[in-house]
């Protein structure tokens, strides 16, 4: 049974104007299947994505010369490094919720909602993609 609550349809999914994904402005967001694009680093549970600063090879060589990092980096929370864990270009968001729920229990309200904002966070700041779900 789809979920009819508004959260899930496409006003709150933000797209960018260059997008050509024009499946994504009708599907279900807890049909969608989240793929990760940014790199990350992982130590015991908690995950922190990497972003490059810059393209540029001499800014790079800049950076290196002066021992800064080629990165700026982003440290997630409990809950959401478990959901950057879960995201492995198999599960859908439903799924990622479902899991969520059997591992927190009671200590996650509102789990879809919450997860649902999550990724397409994650989506408008380009950390992560959606492949198009298979008809079944």
């Amino acid at each position: 049974m789809p979920n009819k609550h508004p959260l899930f349809q496409n006003k709150y999914f933000c797209m960018s104007k260059h997008d050509n994904k024009n499946w994504i402005k009708s599907a279900n967001m807890l049909d969608l299947v989240p793929v990760r694009i940014s790199e990350f680093e992982q130590t015991d549970k908690m995950v922190t994505l990497l972003i490059p600063r810059t393209k540029s090879h001499f800014m790079l060589r800049i950076m290196d010369r002066l021992k800064r990092s080629p990165n700026i980096t982003i440290e997630l929370d409990k809950v959401g490094s478990q959901v950057w864990l879960l995201i492995d270009g198999e599960l859908t968001t439903q799924g990622i919720c479902n899991k969520l729920e059997q591992e927190l229990g009671d200590t996650l309200n509102q789990a879809p909602e919450r997860i649902v904002k999550y990724l397409s966070g994650l989506y408008h700041n380009k950390h992560i993609t959606f492949k198009q779900p298979i008809n079944r």
